[in-house]
């Protein structure tokens, strides 16, 4: 089952300028279910030092991607990895890493993300769907272009862009399966607060 509520790094930016994996032990405390580590000026011991400190939440069931880095990725045994239009082809890194690694990919039209189901990815996110400083040259695509793009994707679909906790009952109206959120939760004063307030919306959606 692909994790309902997602974290990307993104920087400084996506941790509010503190560690970035003192923010991830806090936002798993609140309920994050995968972690996509979008970090591309790490060096290699960088990553080294991440994965060996994220050992723990991994073992207690949090999932991690490299964003990209297949070699990352594959090196350090992490869940998976998440492409896009300029990465390595899904087809490619599923030969790599293998049919239990988890590949999401991030598309910005259904014809996109129903190639890279085609291709092997488990998961699409589609964005952006709010407006997003990560993404100010993008429009905004909104939720009722969400539901029409769910539907012609056959795998689930994430909602990227400018997500907040309270966007996620029109979101999952709309039919996407989770969310994706940067600055709302990495970027929080407290980072575990917003995690379970996200956590708490999704659970009321799903009726629990």
């Amino acid at each position: 089952m692909i994790p309902r509520l997602c974290y990307w790094t993104d920087g400084p930016r996506g941790s509010g300028g503190r560690d970035p994996v003192e923010v991830i032990e806090r936002l798993a405390r609140g309920g994050v279910e995968l972690v996509v580590l979008r970090e591309r000026d790490w060096s290699g011991a960088a990553w080294v030092a991440c994965a060996a400190r994220l050992a723990k939440l991994r073992a207690d069931g949090l999932r991690v991607l490299a964003g990209r880095r297949l070699d990352v990725a594959r090196a350090l045994a992490l869940d998976g990895v998440h492409l896009g239009a300029e990465s390595v082809p899904v087809a490619e890194a599923r030969a790599f890493l293998g049919p239990e690694a988890i590949i999401g990919y991030s598309a910005h039209e259904p014809a996109e993300a129903r190639r890279a189901a085609k291709d092997g990815a488990n998961y699409a996110t589609l964005s952006p769907i709010y407006s997003t400083a990560s993404k100010p040259q993008r429009e905004p695509r909104g939720c009722a272009w969400l539901a029409r793009a769910a539907r012609e994707v056959p795998i689930p679909v994430l909602a990227l862009g400018g997500v907040t906790a309270a966007d996620v009952p029109e979101l999952r109206a709309a039919g996407a399966h989770g969310v994706v959120a940067i600055s709302a939760l990495g970027g929080a004063p407290d980072p575990e607060a917003a995690a379970r307030e996200f956590r708490r919306v999704l659970a009321d959606e799903r009726g629990t």
